[in-house]
């Protein structure tokens, strides 16, 4: 029975075919052998420096492990999202943690939220799998909530779009994901502290690959994906990718809450060209067109408490919101020597929404109010970044530096309408459309906000005597920021107080691996973030800043087939801005937020066929400092405890073969929510329970003619359990209703799939 992987190794890649009885000699190999089918033989080989993803120092997403399709690990030697440079995880003094194509595979991950589940100490405050156009999803990493996204380390401008990130992120064209945690701003510039997510795009490959997968599954949700690759070439110098996919949540029963669907088709094409064994330049474009239905998780409070309303209920009525992003790229690299090379990419991303909002914002005398706003937003970015990377000698001292920078420009353009007139519904009864809205739309406001960025960044990382790594970096980062305001976009005025500032952002880190199989480390990092609003009388915010410490012991055990992870951290966030007593229309950079505890995650392979995933976090997240009288207060919606268990077999006697099934365990602790229109406002008190999902999944893999046949089923939340992932409440006097909200997690739902490989 023969078994085919993709390797690189100095730039080149092959294909490898090998009997199964040599497989079987190999306690390396054996647990990644499925031996359920025979895969047709192939082999190709491309230039030296002609890797998938650039290879080589600098490179992101190489035709390494991470971009082979058969590939079948839980667990990879390398990510370079943590130091940009192809380094291995046990020999990095930072906390990054890798998502696998197979975890995605075995879980049918069809967003980053049900991914990121794979993390300690990462949530989405979305709504699951629901298809529910939530305006509220948010990645949060040790308790900061972030809204930029990455691609393949480069940063992807979306912060704006109420429907974008989590919801809209598209898997198709997803290798790998990558996280890394704890402040980022020495190599990416503007971020939260609390970590950046990268997601790794599958990359041309010199052999041809085929696939195509259907899915359907509850609540009438089809999903198709396509993914085609090889050499356009005889001789292998041009190599193309194409990924596709077309997802329908269709209507009337497109998810488990009234009058909300969507649908999304995505197209994802590559053409790279291989100039020489050392140059390769890579074009690439991505298409994602959303449609969806929103829904804000309405849920009106009487006397601080939540309603006990139905799951599907929805107070608001149509409204459809489509999101179209267009996003381009030119990536070049080239390899002077095996010490030094260059990689540059330069990149358009353009964001348009359009989105009518017809969403309930409180109840009056038993009857809840909806409003009709007109929000369409255009968001265009063009960004350029360059890294050189070198390895040099010095006394028989390794090493490893980078020198890189980046410039991005951000325009943001938004105009609002608002529906003079309210529609009203019944708040116990309600039956839609409801009363009509009359009278006419006026101009409720309009700006344009311009942002320059740019930083310069030098790190250095040391091999010393004694497998001692230390790792040393700095980065100056620049921000230019202007805003015109006015009704509409005809008549904006300039705001008159831009933001400019800019700050030196440190980092380092020290790493001793006394066995190959042990590493300790700890680092050292400093964060920079922009900030909104105005100091009495019109001084703009400063920036926001943070610092972290962090220590943590790394283990790779079964010959790097099973990684595991535990680490302390303490994170601050300072420079939060907090409410000006005295004047309501300005505010007081007084806050600091405090982020602290143990986490651990584990992954890989305990025994041939047998993989797991064991994550936990205990994330204490506080107000350390502030004039509001939150003091000591938990920050909304982040819980305290997190943990995840998911594990799969697959059966290796031989009238099993093919077989596999698994399943785990998510929990999710208590939280606590937002009070008030601003986190500034009041003290958070009002708390969400915690509640855990059980999940499983079966699959058959079989040949058929030339192709690997995979027949799967997912089950998430067995038990129906109902729970929420975030809620928000305005601060209302007792004996009288409130507006409030609360998200709906993905209620019991069966995804089945058939997918083909040749």
């Amino acid at each position: 029975m023969a078994r085919r992987e993709l390797f690189s190794n100095a730039g080149a890649l092959a294909l490898v075919v090998a009997s199964s009885s040599a497989l079987a000699q190999s306690d390396a190999a054996a647990p990644f052998d499925s031996g359920a089918v025979d895969l047709p033989e192939v082999s190709a080989a491309s230039p030296v420096g002609a890797s998938g993803g650039g290879g080589g120092p600098g490179g992101f997403g190489g035709a390494g492990p991470a971009q082979d399709p058969f590939n079948t690990t839980y667990v990879l030697e390398d990510a370079t999202t943590a130091v940009k440079t192809d380094t291995p995880v046990m020999n990095t003094p930072l906390n990054v943690q890798v998502i696998t194509q197979q975890v995605l595979r075995d879980q049918q991950a069809v967003t980053l939220e049900q991914a990121l589940q794979n993390v300690s100490g990462v949530t989405v405050t979305g709504g699951g799998a629901l298809g529910n156009g939530t305006p509220y999803n948010q990645v949060v990493i040790r308790g900061f909530p972030s809204t930029t996204r990455y691609r393949d380390g480069f940063r992807i401008d979306n912060g704006t779009s109420v429907i974008d990130g989590v919801s809209t992120t598209q898997l198709a064209n997803v290798s790998s994901i990558e996280v890394l945690k704890g402040p980022a701003a020495m190599l990416y510039g503007l971020v939260e502290p609390g970590g950046i997510v990268n997601v790794i795009t599958k990359e041309p490959l010199n052999a041809p690959y085929y696939s195509a997968q259907q899915q359907i599954g509850s609540f009438a949700n089809y999903r198709s994906t396509v993914d085609a690759t090889g050499p356009v070439t005889q001789d292998g110098a041009w190599l193309y990718r194409m990924n596709m996919s077309y997802q329908n949540n269709a209507a009337p029963f497109g998810s488990p809450v009234d009058l909300v669907n969507s649908s999304d088709i995505f197209i994802a094409p590559v053409l790279k060209w291989n100039i020489d064994p050392g140059t390769w330049v890579k074009l690439e474009a991505q298409y994602d067109e959303n449609r969806s239905k929103l829904f804000t998780g309405y849920d009106p409070a009487i006397n601080g408490q939540f309603m006990n309303i139905t799951r599907k209920r929805n107070y608001g009525e149509d409204s459809p919101a489509v999101q179209k992003d267009l996003f381009a790229a030119l990536t070049w690299s080239h390899h002077f020597d095996n010490d030094w090379s260059v990689k540059q990419q330069i990149a358009y991303d353009r964001t348009d929404l359009d989105w009518t909002s017809r969403l309930p914002f409180g109840p009056i005398g038993g009857l809840v109010w909806r409003t009709d706003y007109q929000l369409p937003t255009t968001q265009s970015t063009y960004s350029t970044n360059v890294d050189i990377t070198g390895h040099i000698n010095t006394f028989g001292i390794k090493h490893t530096l980078l020198l890189g920078g980046d410039v991005y420009g951000n325009r943001i353009t938004n105009s609002s309408s608002f529906l003079l007139g309210y529609s009203k519904i019944d708040l116990f009864d309600p039956v839609h459309p409801g009363t009509p809205y009359l009278g006419s739309s006026i101009p409720l406001g309009a700006y344009t906000q311009n942002q320059l960025t740019s930083g310069l960044y030098l790190q250095d990382q040391i091999e010393l005597p004694l497998n001692f790594f230390v790792m040393a970096g700095a980065r100056y980062q620049f921000i230019h920021q202007t805003l015109a305001s006015g009704d509409t976009l005809g008549e904006l005025t300039p705001d008159p107080y831009p933001q400019t500032n800019s700050a030196l952002t440190p980092r380092f880190g020290l790493l001793w691996r006394p066995q190959n199989w042990l590493s300790f480390y700890g680092n050292y990092a400093e964060n920079f973030g922009a900030n909104t609003g105005l100091i009495y009388p019109n001084t703009p915010v400063p920036p926001t800043g943070a610092q972290q410490v962090e220590g943590g012991v790394k283990l790779e055990l079964f010959d790097g087939r099973l990684r595991a992870t535990a680490d302390y951290y303490t994170l601050t966030k300072t420079n939060v801005p907090t409410t000006d007593p005295l004047h309501i229309n300005n505010v007081l950079v007084t806050g600091a937020v405090r982020s602290t505890g143990p986490e651990l995650d584990v992954q890989g392979t305990l025994l041939p066929g047998w993989d797991v995933i064991l994550n936990y976090a205990n994330q204490d997240v506080r107000v350390v400092r502030s004039n509001n009288g939150d003091l000591g207060q938990r920050w909304p919606n982040v819980p305290r405890n997190l943990g995840t268990f998911w594990t799969t077999y697959e059966f290796q006697q031989e009238e099993l073969r093919g077989w596999k099934i698994g399943g785990g365990v998510v929990y999710h602790g208590s939280q606590p929510i937002q009070v008030g229109y601003d986190l500034s406002v009041t003290p958070t008190r009002a708390m969400l329970s915690g509640y855990a999902t059980v999940n499983l999944m079966a699959a058959y893999s079989f040949k058929l003619n030339e192709a690997k046949v995979t027949a799967q089923v997912n089950v998430t939340n067995l038990f129906d359990v109902t729970y929420y992932t975030m809620g928000y409440m305005r601060a209302a006097p007792s004996a009288s209703f409130s507006q409030a909200n609360r998200l709906y997690g993905a209620p019991f739902t069966v995804m089945g799939s058939l997918r083909a490989e040749f």
